[in-house]
């Protein structure tokens, strides 16, 4: 009963670190352009560093949002399942 537990402890922090990684990845990868772009042109403006990250960030949330909903519903059945079948025991 501990080990089931554990193991869907583990499979939660496995599909955050999953799900969170284009969203992060895209946020990294506007951050570095716009720190390139920034220091080519010496423009220091915080905005235009913040701008392109948040765009990124909506960006690959549109694209990857449809799939994490539906790798969260599928953990969330299991989970539910799991837990009915702990409780039942």
């Amino acid at each position: 009963m501990t080990e089931s537990l554990v193991g869907l402890g583990r499979q939660a922090l496995v599909l955050s670190l999953w799900l969170a990684a284009p969203i992060l990845i895209a946020a990294m990868a506007a951050s570095i352009l716009t720190g390139l772009v920034a220091w080519v042109t010496q423009v220091q403006d915080p905005a235009v560093a913040l701008v392109p990250r948040v765009a990124a960030v909506a960006a690959s949330l549109a694209l990857f949002g449809p799939h994490i909903a539906h790798e969260l519903v599928a953990f969330g059945t299991r989970l539910f399942t799991a837990i009915a079948t702990v409780g039942a025991t």
